[in-house]
């Protein structure tokens, strides 16, 4: 009896690990982008890709692995746009070609990423956006006063 509940032990603990670091990858959609990348205080990354792209296919996980690497860091938000199910945003942010990787903050695109693709070069970059932007609106709020 012991043996075989630490059987069930072993075999359903690496299931609750694998489900408890689900990708932190939120979907932005016509009806939620604006609201979502306007939220005080904080940086969204966001992908914005078509499912034919070849180029958007060949990432693979990629987005999803940095969502789950910066899982925990509550002023980051990684998003996912399907221009081809949100046309409108694509339309209003730019987009032409895919995958395109920008930053934004306070509603406002601060960054465009265009350097290698994996998740440490990708990590490295939102972290330097994310402390510009503080940074900024730091010495907006201290203008303020």
């Amino acid at each position: 009896m012991k043996g075989s509940l630490l059987l069930i032990s072993l075999v359903l603990l690496p299931l609750c690990a694998f489900t408890t670091t689900r990708a932190e990858v939120i979907t932005l959609t016509a009806d939620t982008f604006s609201d979502k990348v306007k939220e005080k205080d904080i940086v969204w990354f966001v992908q914005f890709c078509v499912p034919w792209c070849k180029h958007c296919k060949n990432l693979g996980s990629l987005w999803e692995d940095l969502g789950r690497v910066m899982e925990g860091d509550d002023e980051i938000e990684i998003g996912h746009v399907d221009c081809s199910t949100s046309k409108p945003v694509c339309t209003k942010v730019d987009i032409h070609s895919y995958p395109t990787f920008k930053v934004f903050y306070d509603g406002e695109e601060v960054a465009k990423y265009q350097g290698p693709r994996d998740v440490e070069s990708l990590k490295t970059f939102v972290l330097e956006e994310a402390e510009k932007a503080a940074a900024k609106a730091q010495l907006d709020n201290d203008e303020e006063l």
